[in-house]
């Protein structure tokens, strides 16, 4: 019973999910267990993201290289390259890159770990559908207050600079005018 309640609450985020304005996401999701991975990309694409796949840390890393993604996905134990060094790595080439971090290693591994990697959500294998998209909701939103503060920012020191530039402008032309005034006065320093 209580299974289907959860399907059903799923099922009606998904479709109000479908009504709202949210923003679509291209976005990575690494995992060496493929059932794992195909069951997050089904999910992010039923919401309209587009998702990319890697197997394991280091085939992510070379699409990272030459791809943008919004997002990444990844799990931290697996071959070649675990998902706490490949963190780093993204986060180097991406410093606001969001990033969620899967595990299913209780013991080894930490959401502290995660996060001092640069992660910024961390859920722990298994969970529910409702519980990953809340996370990686949350994880998108914050990303886009960053933005938006970024941007504001950017708009805000554009307008100083610009305010600047206008009132030297005006100073020289205030200086230029009490040169022409003084020089009036005194006809042999005229130019």
């Amino acid at each position: 019973m209580g299974t289907n309640l959860q399907i059903g609450i799923e099922q009606n985020m998904m479709s109000n999910e479908k009504t709202l304005k949210i923003p679509r996401y291209c976005i990575l999701v690494v995992d060496d267990e493929e059932a794992v991975r195909k069951l997050v990309v089904t999910l992010l694409s039923q919401r309209g993201h587009q998702c990319f796949q890697a197997v394991d840390g280091a085939d992510a890393l070379s699409k990272a290289v030459t791809n943008k993604f919004d997002a990444v996905i990844t799990d931290i134990v697996m071959p070649k390259m675990s998902g706490i060094t490949l963190t780093k790595e993204l986060i180097k080439m991406t410093p606001k890159l969001p990033i969620m971090v899967i595990t299913g290693h209780d013991n080894e591994f930490s959401s502290v770990t995660a996060v001092a990697a640069g992660a910024k959500e961390f859920i722990k294998k298994p969970f529910s559908l409702t519980e990953f998209a809340l996370r990686f909701q949350k994880m998108m939103n914050d990303y886009e207050l960053f933005l938006q503060i970024e941007a504001k920012q950017k708009e805000m020191l554009f307008n100083i600079q610009k305010r600047s530039v206008e009132e030297i402008t005006d100073l020289k032309r205030e200086i230029e005018s009490l040169k022409n005034r003084l020089y009036a006065g005194y006809p042999r320093f005229n130019r």
